[in-house]
């Protein structure tokens, strides 16, 4: 029966010590029965033996996952904001925290007409993406640099319909921010993790690639380099905003206030743990 496997795989993953075990569950049987999985199950509707091809494709996902594979490589896919992405290997998985920058980014240029962005490290997209869904008039340009990670952005922007503007460029290049001028607003989710940091990584997030991860040894390096390479692509008074790990609030501002920016704020995510800095490009006198 339906119930009896879903009782099966529940118990495998609590034993593989799935920390969300019930939840993880739940999306695996959702991936073969419908997102209404769990209303079926409840009226009765799946009261029926499971088909060889159902068992073997769940036993399969569960193998993956168990491997440590991140159950949003298995399922193919992830909520974020209010969309879904397509997400796999070589790509970094949209998550939450993030959802503060995209909130930051829209506050600060919903009431110019027309603002031109540009988002940096974009991975999937869902940054830019978003915020072309939330801003129609907007000119949004997504910069990724890894071809398995560019794949995705390019995936995520056809399945979106989006005109977000795909380039494959490296975010650490004076070549590549020579391309753009008169932004209004820079957005970027760097790699931020240190050294430290990555040696504690949990099995799951070690499928992700380093590139989208490790900010170097102190986990500061895309900061650094981003605010004086890309302050000329700014036009005056424009904004730059950063997501942050939770501790680096502080270092990113100094580093903002020393690249000869103003207004820098640090912004709380929905946990009330520091999330994103923005600064503004000073005006000429």
């Amino acid at each position: 029966m339906v119930s009896s496997l879903y009782n099966e795989i529940l118990s495998a993953l609590e034993s593989g010590g799935i920390e969300d075990s019930t939840f993880e569950a739940d999306v695996l049987f959702e991936e073969v029965f419908g997102r209404d999985f769990k209303l079926k199950l409840m009226m009765g509707q799946l009261e029926r033996a499971e088909t060889e091809a159902e068992a073997t494709r769940l036993r399969k996902m569960l193998c993956r996952r168990l491997s440590g594979e991140p159950l949003q490589y298995i399922v193919g896919r992830w909520d974020f904001y209010r969309g879904e992405f397509s997400v796999g290997e070589g790509v970094h998985i949209p998550r939450q925290d993030t959802e503060t920058l995209v909130e930051t980014a829209f506050k600060l240029v919903k009431d110019i007409e027309a603002p031109k962005i540009l988002d940096l490290c974009s991975g999937t997209g869902c940054i830019a993406i978003t915020l072309s869904e939330l801003l129609p008039e907007a000119e949004v340009h997504a910069v990724e640099l890894y071809g398995s990670a560019y794949q995705y952005l390019e995936k995520n922007i056809a399945e979106h319909h989006s005109p977000v503007i795909p380039h494959k460029l490296d975010a650490l290049s004076e070549e590549s921010a020579e391309l753009f001028s008169n932004l209004n607003l820079i957005t970027c989710n760097p790699p931020y993790l240190t050294e430290q940091d990555m040696q504690a990584l949990q099995p799951e997030v070690r499928h992700e690639p380093e590139t989208a991860l490790f900010g170097g040894d102190d986990g500061l390096d895309f900061y650094r380099a981003i605010p004086t390479l890309w302050k000329k692509s700014l036009r005056e008074g424009g904004c730059i905003a950063f997501e942050i790990g939770a501790t680096q609030g502080e270092a990113v501002k100094a580093i903002l206030e020393a690249s000869g920016y103003e207004d820098i704020r640090i912004i709380k995510d929905f946990c009330e743990k520091d999330r994103v800095v923005v600064a503004k490009k000073l005006l000429k006198s």
